[in-house]
């Protein structure tokens, strides 16, 4: 529950600091404006109020913006009512950024039997660095203050009370601060205040269940205070878009528009000259193609080429770009430095180009909110042409695709770095193929004998572009081993290749096609009567539905918009009997699936499936007939029928439809676990880590 300022910036550089850690480091009584209330502990039992071996009695922050800096100071009361709760209680950490920040430890008391022991002493604290992100190649360069509270026990009550002074130069003086009322675990008492001039125009946002604020004037001071007690917990189902924010909580900010906050950045991004080296390689792009249209994504795959991510936020660093000349002689940088080199080179071939702020997890709700300065954690290129606007990421792996077909950025909406800015709504995903699956199976007559399968998979945009850098990035041999102990698992058999897979490329139109050829041991599964089955694998419902248990009070995130299309040939060496059919079924919010299976010629059967995903978020009114359209996908999802041995006709036996068998086979849960992780990430990966 410890909470201190959170601070902010878009993957950014900067230099080393002089600055000491450990001389940001000071001990002191809380302020005099602080009100230490007593914790609501009377007639109250904490195992009731336990979660993890912990009692959270009292969540207190508050901000002062009265003084030359603002000061945050939080104080937190917890009591242990199990062994879990331990280790927990007794570790006190505050993250801050030595470059404009100072932490100011008030008390770390530990209350048992009556009785109060501070155990807050300098001598117990260790300040160190912790990257966090250090896997991303994101370095931030925050420090941690950290003590391990020694002697601690089961009934123990702590409180801690610390501040953080001081904000990162960049924002300009402006503020913003987002609360909450309303957390995952039970909590007895949250209490935020905001301290402010009575001449500072501030304004408020809420969320969730209705924020009731505490408007007074108190010595010139105005002062804005917001409780809840015994708030309902909310904990958050997978699958909540990243928008949602459905829990009790405020934001409060200075009030201005998105035009002020564009001015507080736009001097960090405006136009420069291009190194020499970088000049020349730009009048050689413009010589290799004339015309802008071609001009655009090419300057595009240059920078993305050139440029390894690379991001050390330290300091100012975390707010601006660093110089171009230093961008260019390094061939690294971050999402702030591919954008200004971006711009840079588009602006130098004529072409209008500006940086643009996005926000790549919750910019749906951007107009909605309040503008302010921690509304972006992302930069990309705005590119205006003929008319038309394209939004662009350079931090993206390289892109393939002529400009119709580059795939673009998507984050709903975004803010360009120029006079007058306005916030902008960028245009949603295009519905389009993005997978399409062909597997020809060669059936053998005797089932004990091994079938042949070829299978096609075609990726198309931000799909292709994913793949296509997954197999630059793996030898040919590892690929193929990749790929083959993948389908293993998916069809439950060994695989043995019959060629080298081959990998078909359509760099204009950004289309990527994979062909594998396999001997499949197993083809068929055993069934207790003897019967011996036929089950397509799951590559439609399972990866792209997820299955709803119970009710649910939050909105689905179906993710970007796209139509998945499966098309299985099979070549039956003896006659097979399988009734043809064509169904289709609709769900909420545009979803739609067809399946279909019919006789091409005697001896071999057309099965195919498409699933159309809109990408709207199903809303929490129709999570029960999405729930209904889920369980009749699954249904007609995929293909079983039965054969045997050589000894009995096959006529003899039913045909049948993905349905007719028992359910409970092991991939559909494998499949709903990747579909969970792929929702939730794939709006990270198309910031590329911005």
């Amino acid at each position: 529950m410890l909470s201190p300022i959170v601070g902010w910036g878009m993957c950014s550089m900067s230099y080393d600091s002089p600055v000491s850690p450990r001389s940001r480091l000071e001990f002191a009584p809380a302020p005099a404006s602080f009100e230490l209330v007593p914790a609501r502990m009377e007639g109250r039992d904490p195992r009731d109020l336990t979660s993890g071996g912990l009692c959270h009695w009292l969540s207190q922050s508050q901000f002062d913006l009265t003084g030359p800096e603002p000061v945050y100071t939080s104080r937190n009361i917890v009591q242990v009512t199990g062994s879990e709760g331990l280790q927990p209680a007794a570790s006190v950490s505050v993250h801050f950024n030595p470059e404009y920040e100072r932490v100011v430890i008030h008390a770390v008391r530990v209350h048992r039997d009556g009785a109060v022991r501070e155990a807050g002493r300098p001598e117990a604290f260790e300040v160190i660095q912790r990257e966090l992100n250090m896997e991303r190649a994101v370095y931030d360069g925050r420090m941690t203050a950290h003590m391990v509270i020694p002697d601690i026990r089961e009934g123990d009550v702590v409180e801690t009370i610390l501040s953080v002074i001081g904000a990162p130069p960049a924002l300009g003086g402006l503020f913003s601060w987002s609360f909450i009322l309303q957390w995952s675990i039970p909590v007895v008492e949250t209490r935020c205040t905001l301290r402010a001039p009575t001449d500072r125009k501030l304004a408020l946002h809420s969320t969730g269940a209705p924020v009731t604020t505490r408007d007074t004037v108190e010595g010139g001071v105005r002062v804005l205070e917001w409780e809840a007690v015994d708030a309902v917990p909310m904990t958050i189902p997978q699958g909540t878009p990243h928008s949602w924010n459905g829990y009790s909580s405020g934001h409060i900010a200075d009030d201005v528009d998105w035009s002020a906050i564009a001015d507080v950045f736009r001097p960090f991004y405006e136009a420069v000259t291009l190194p020499e080296g970088l000049a020349a390689d730009v009048r050689a792009l413009e010589a290799a193609h004339p015309k802008p249209a071609a001009r655009i994504p090419a300057a595009l795959r240059m920078v993305q080429s050139m440029l390894r991510y690379h991001s050390v936020s330290i300091g100012e660093g975390g707010y601006r770009p660093r110089p171009l000349e230093t961008i260019w002689e390094t061939r690294y940088g971050d999402c702030k430095d591919a954008s200004l080199l971006l711009t840079a080179v588009l602006r130098t071939m004529g072409i209008d180009a500006v940086c643009a702020l996005v926000n790549t997890m919750r910019g749906e709700e951007l107009p909605q909110g309040l503008p302010h300065v921690l509304a972006f954690n992302h930069c990309i290129v705005r590119v205006r042409l003929n008319g038309g606007t394209l939004w662009l990421d350079p931090t993206m792996s390289p892109q393939a695709g002529d400009l119709e077909h580059v795939t673009r950025a998507m984050f709903d909406f975004a803010l360009p770095l120029e006079a007058d800015a306005k916030l902008e709504a960028m245009p949603r995903a295009r519905l389009r193929t993005t997978n399409t699956f062909e597997e020809v199976w060669d059936i053998p007559a005797n089932a004990a004998e091994p079938a042949e399968l070829t299978l096609t998979t075609t990726y198309r945009s931000w799909r292709a572009d994913g793949v296509r850098h997954w197999l630059g990035n793996q030898s040919r041999d590892g690929a193929a081993r990749s790929m083959r102990e993948g389908l293993e698992r998916e069809i439950h058999s060994p695989l043995t290749a019959l060629a080298d897979h081959e990998v078909r490329d359509d760099a204009v139109e950004n289309v990527l096609t994979v062909i594998e050829r396999y001997r499949v041991s197993e083809p068929f599964a055993n069934r207790d009567n003897g019967a011996r089955v036929f089950i397509s694998r799951d590559d439609v419902v399972g990866p792209h539905l997820m299955e709803i248990s119970g009710s649910r009070s939050t909105p689905l995130d179906m993710g970007l918009p796209r139509r998945i299309e499966t098309r299985r040939v099979f070549r039956f060496a003896r006659p097979v009997d399988i009734t043809p059919w064509r169904i289709s079924a609709r769900g909420p919010v545009g979803l739609y699936l067809e399946s279909s299976f019919e006789w091409t010629s005697p001896r071999e059967g057309l099965h195919q499936i498409m699933l159309v995903v809109p990408g709207d978020d199903v809303p929490v009114e129709a999570m029960e007939a999405y729930k209904a359209f889920v369980e009749k996908a699954r249904g007609m999802n995929g293909i079983t029928f039965p054969v045997q041995g050589p000894d009995v006709p096959v006529s003899n036996r039913r045909s049948g439809r993905a349905g007719d068998e028992p359910s409970g086979i092991p991939w559909a849960w494998v499949a709903v676990i990747a579909f969970v992780l792929i929702s939730a990430l794939i709006r990270q990966l198309m910031a590329a880590a911005g």
